[in-house]
């Protein structure tokens, strides 16, 4: 199984309880809404993105080596992968898992 990664980058959060600290933010590809003032809309669809297993966004992730991760896109949850697989293996070693959802899923 793959996800179609569009970047994996450390950068400082600017959103939220976690803003400015560092963080790595793991972009997925595909949107199932097409908001005007969406910032990311390269990530709608797969034509920037790459297809990634999860042992290979890992260890991406690993290589940053932060602790703090934010999922994103695109929307994340459209993929049954980053739920099922990703996101419980990070916590299980010890990640700071956060999701960037646009409530649609």
């Amino acid at each position: 199984m793959s996800i179609p990664i569009v970047e994996v980058f450390n950068s400082i959060e600017g959103e939220g309880v976690r803003a400015g600290k560092l963080c790595t933010f793991v972009r997925s590809a595909l949107c199932n809404l097409r908001c005007e003032y969406c910032d990311t809309k390269y990530s709608f669809d797969k034509s920037d993105a790459v297809e990634k297993s999860v042992e290979e966004i890992v260890r991406r992730i690993d290589d940053l080596n932060c602790k703090t991760i934010t999922l994103t896109g695109g929307e994340p949850l459209l993929h049954p992968e980053i739920c099922q697989l990703l996101i419980p293996y990070l916590v299980d070693k010890g990640y700071d898992v956060n999701i960037e959802t646009n409530g649609s899923i």
